[in-house]
């Protein structure tokens, strides 16, 4: 589906969609794209017996107001004077409260809410955290506005960062560039039957620049090669994108399906016309194991 064919959120009107039958339950686990959201790992001294800072101070290392809702997870506790690692993120409290506004009555009543990007994270893991528990590799959620990048080291998380940047991006630039309309610019993305390049290069540049020096950081203070790139996201389905990011960051680059390492009940769960779609549900299959987890 041409997600630009699709009416845009208002988050200041409360919405209480109606769920398929199939998939009503008790709690739900949200997951959403966060255009205003902060992620970052963050170094900061701690007291042998804390595993987070106070609020006050995650929004102060964030830079961010009182309006957002802040948490952190604990990546590794500092010896001595040594500051501690953490991931952090912040959310507007608006996009909180919009989001339970959506399931204010009845189930399923909300559980968590996540940043995609870093649900991502839960669902590689659990599909290939086994083979590369000695591995730093790098991840890339190429979404429809956001894309999300994260260098993990021994599974856990050493660097990540978000950016405005995604398919419609791209398809944006043909409207503009080729003045075509917004089905016939997505159609030439996904068969490149005509040279975009120069199109593509203006806006995607950045982006990859940013992966590349993040790269070039990661391998110089882990003093290791990372040869590993994993992709998913709606941008990963067009075939420029795989081999775009293996030319630029010098690494394999391979979309893969977080129904790996999954056991369905049912073929009714995911259709086969769906299979092939799976990568697009990555972040939604991460916050719910994220949520079992919990």
């Amino acid at each position: 589906m041409n997600a630009a064919l699709l009416p845009p959120i208002d988050f200041s009107t409360p919405v209480c969609p109606e769920l398929p039958r199939k998939m009503n339950a008790y709690y739900g686990c949200l997951c959403y794209s966060g255009k205003n959201a902060a992620i970052r790992v963050l170094h900061t001294p701690l007291r042998p017996d804390e595993i987070e800072p106070s609020d006050d101070k995650l929004r102060e290392l964030l830079s961010v107001k009182s309006d957002f809702r802040v948490a952190s997870r604990l990546l590794q506790q500092g010896k001595g004077r040594q500051d501690s690692t953490l991931l952090g993120v912040a959310v507007p409290k608006a996009d909180v409260d919009f989001f339970l506004s959506m399931f204010s009555v009845g189930p399923p009543a909300p559980a968590s809410l996540e940043v995609s990007g870093l649900a991502v994270i839960s669902a590689f893991l659990h599909a290939r955290g086994a083979e590369f528990q000695n591995e730093v590799v790098c991840l890339i959620e190429a979404g429809e506005n956001i894309s999300t990048f994260a260098f993990l080291n021994r599974d856990e998380v050493f660097l990540v960062g978000k950016y405005n940047f995604g398919l419609r991006t791209l398809r944006e630039r043909l409207i503009r560039d080729l003045d075509v309309d917004g089905e016939l610019a997505m159609t030439i993305l996904k068969d490149r039957s005509i040279n975009i390049s120069s199109s593509l290069t203006g806006v995607q540049e950045a982006f990859i620049k940013q992966l590349s020096v993040s790269k070039d950081f990661v391998e110089r203070h882990e003093n290791c090669k990372i040869t590993k790139t994993y992709l998913s996201g709606g941008l990963s389905l067009l075939s420029f994108w795989p081999q775009e990011i293996e030319q630029r960051l010098n690494t394999s680059a391979q979309v893969w399906s977080p129904l790996e390492n999954i056991q369905l009940s049912s073929a009714d769960v995911m259709p086969r016309e769906l299979q092939d779609q799976a990568t697009r549900f990555t972040a939604a299959i991460g916050a719910a194991l994220g949520g079992l987890m919990e």
